[in-house]
């Protein structure tokens, strides 16, 4: 496999966890949304931090992916 062919696939990688990271976060706050009367102040405070970090991962992901891309560019 060639180093383009290598780069392209960790690109393609890390958009799967991007997806997976804000799918996560989706649910996490139509769960939210949907139970808030029931939940308590421990799950609601439990479910925003989860939000808050698949957030920061998404970003740091996000950054990672961008720099992978710039240097596909300059590979090529």
């Amino acid at each position: 496999m060639g180093k383009i062919d290598k780069e392209k696939e960790q690109i393609s990688w890390i958009k799967f966890w991007i997806g997976v990271g804000v799918a996560s976060i989706m649910g996490l706050i139509s769960y939210l949304v949907n139970h808030y009367e029931k939940s308590n102040i421990y799950l609601i405070g439990a479910t925003v931090i989860a939000v808050i970090f698949i957030a920061i991962f998404v970003v740091i992901l996000n950054s990672i992916g961008l720099k992978k891309i710039k240097e596909l560019e300059d590979i090529s």
